[in-house]
């Protein structure tokens, strides 16, 4: 009995203190689908020591932190293995690595972003072993990223490798960067190889039925070196802006399966074996391209003339033969026939920029005499507002000239004109701009409140089969409406007239002349006064015919007696006084 009740009394005791324990001994611990340097993250441990850094795990932002981490340990395949089902951003705090004799740096399932204001280097070995494999997109945003993989590929993607504002070195022996699309933008600097027998640099191409195979270049720096071409486009290939130099140890240099498009002042250099060119069309519109061909044969550098765009001119180009001699192909050919000589030669080195377009609109400036004085020299100006696209200030390559001098009451002739690139002055003119006069503030000067409205218009016209650009311009006077949705300037006719016209009145009032003012210094000369001894006295008054003038001095005569008789009497009434 004293057994039993020892046993129930223990379980008794046991069962108090299951109910006393919290309920956070119960709960399961939560195991996260990521790894870094060959452990887990769980709900119990979001943090892991890699080397002397760190790796931190976010888990309600599936944000992986690496603040000075030294990975060199793997589960399975990759130092960061991710199968998470989205997406993982990697912020990079100091310089990080993942170095590896036979596995991947870094394995994903879903997109990856790399970023932060640290470095990641990459070093991995092994067949096949690949620097970055994920199954979706590669970003990799406003770091340094640099990937050795001289068993693999570099960076491959079966979605799209995105490159912003970044430093990125992929060094591989199958391709540096393999993805669907590339995409590298906004000051980018990339370096990229391939070390094996025909394989590319830059390898984008569309894959198990998707749609891409696009590569876009925009104000990034980019090397390609490899043993196809350097950069290849299953689909289109487009550089603007910044310096691509892509080269190819035994084929062309570049290539596009569909168009090839540079622009936006890019700078490219090609060398190849083989010509570089595309399958569609060939467009160059303001670019620099030096394209050079070191096969011993005499092969073309360019495989097809290029297109250069309307608005756009060739304003150099010079070619090698294969003899060696250097062309001037303007000066020898002409401008415009030099644009169909480009892929003849061995070397060629063009460049083109915008064609210029000028508009210029006639003006009336009308002075009004509104004073005393004649209006002098004076000059005005006119200013353009409320222009198509954005404002006129944005525009620092379009000169704007409007100035009349006037001399005089009458009527002038000017012109406004505005000069720049053809692209710009299509912007400021699509739409109408505005005209008015600038207030320069000169004293004594009213100005013009006119305000006209300008439409500018292109068309082709043919001349001798070909066809050319014609531009004409309607003017409008407008006004200044309020209007529910804000403050509009409208028509005030619907007839344009032929030039804008702005009146000025010149309104200074002469000054008084010298001899109108009243004198200040004409007094009386001393000799003119009246002499003491020369007064009248009263028994002498002389005659002047005035008759009044008589009447007044008896009068006078009367006061003074009156006042002499007064005097006396109050002399003896003091006296009186006096005695009384």
């Amino acid at each position: 009995m004293n057994k039993i009740r020892k046993l129930v009394g223990f379980a008794a005791a046991l069962a108090f203190a299951m109910v006393m324990l919290p309920a956070a001994a119960f709960a399961d611990t939560t195991q996260y689908d990521l790894f870094v340097n060959g452990e887990q993250f769980t709900s119990e441990k979001l943090t892991i020591e890699c080397g002397e850094g760190t790796a931190t795990y976010d888990p309600a932002t599936q944000t992986l932190a690496l603040n000075s981490a030294s990975i060199t340990n793997a589960a399975d395949y990759g130092g960061i293995n991710s199968k998470l089902t989205g997406d993982l951003t990697i912020t990079l705090q100091g310089s990080n690595y993942i170095t590896f004799d036979d596995n991947m740096g870094i394995k994903a399932l879903g997109n990856i972003e790399i970023q932060g204001p640290g470095s990641l280097a990459i070093n991995v070995a092994g067949e096949t072993m690949d620097g970055i494999s994920v199954a979706g997109d590669v970003s990799v945003r406003a770091t340094s990223l640099a990937v050795k993989a001289p068993g693999g590929v570099g960076i491959a993607s079966d979605g799209t490798v995105s490159i912003d504002n970044a430093q990125v070195t992929s060094a591989a022996l199958y391709a540096g960067i393999d993805a669907i699309n590339l995409i590298i933008e906004n000051g980018s600097v990339v370096d990229i190889s391939a070390a094996e027998d025909n394989r590319n640099a830059a390898f984008i191409s569309s894959r198990g039925g998707t749609t891409g195979g696009d590569l876009r270049i925009t104000n990034s720096s980019v090397v390609a070196k490899s043993f196809f071409p350097g950069l290849f486009a299953d689909g289109n290939l487009a550089i603007s802006g910044g310096s691509v130099q892509s080269t190819s140890t035994a084929d062309s240099a570049l290539w596009a399966g569909g168009d090839l498009t540079i622009g936006d002042n890019a700078h490219v250099t090609l060398d190849g074996k083989y010509p570089s060119g595309c399958n569609g069309n060939f467009t160059v519109y303001a670019a620099e391209i030096d394209a050079k061909n070191t096969n011993v044969e005499n092969i073309p550098a360019i495989f097809d003339n290029p297109t250069i765009g309307n608005d756009f001119d060739l304003t150099y180009a010079v070619a090698v033969d294969s003899e060696g001699a250097t062309i001037d192909l303007i000066e020898h050919d002409g401008a415009e026939r030099a644009k169909g000589f480009l892929n003849l030669y061995k070397n060629i080195h063009f460049v083109t920029g915008e064609k210029s377009a000028t508009y210029s609109f006639p003006f009336t400036k009308v002075v009004k005499k509104g004073g005393d004085v004649a209006p002098g020299t004076q000059e005005f100006e006119l200013e353009i507002f409320n222009v198509g696209v954005g404002q006129i200030e944005d525009y620092t390559n379009v000169t704007v000239t409007a100035t009349v001098t006037t001399n005089g009451a009458g009527e002038y002739e000017g012109l406004l004109t505005i000069q720049g690139p053809k692209s710009q002055i299509r912007d400021i003119t699509c739409e109408g701009f505005c005209v008015r006069e600038k207030n320069t503030g000169v004293a004594n000067w009213t100005y013009s409140d006119a305000v006209y409205q300008i439409f500018c218009y292109e068309y082709e016209i043919a001349t001798d089969g070909q066809s050319a650009t014609q531009s004409s311009y309607d003017i409008f006077p407008v006004k200044l409406v309020e209007t529910d949705n804000g403050a509009f300037y409208e028509k005030t006719q619907d007839t344009p007239v032929a030039s804008m016209t702005f009146e000025n009145v010149y309104t200074e009032k002469a000054a008084p002349a010298a001899n109108d003012k009243p004198a200040t210094d004409n007094k009386p000369a001393a000799s003119t006064k009246p002499a003491a001894n020369n007064k009248p006295t009263a028994g002498n008054i002389p005659q002047t015919g005035d008759s009044s003038a008589l009447t007044i001095e008896f009068a006078v005569l009367l006061m003074a007696a009156g006042a002499l008789t007064v005097a006396i009497a109050a002399k003896k009434m003091r006296k009186g006084h006096d005695v009384h």
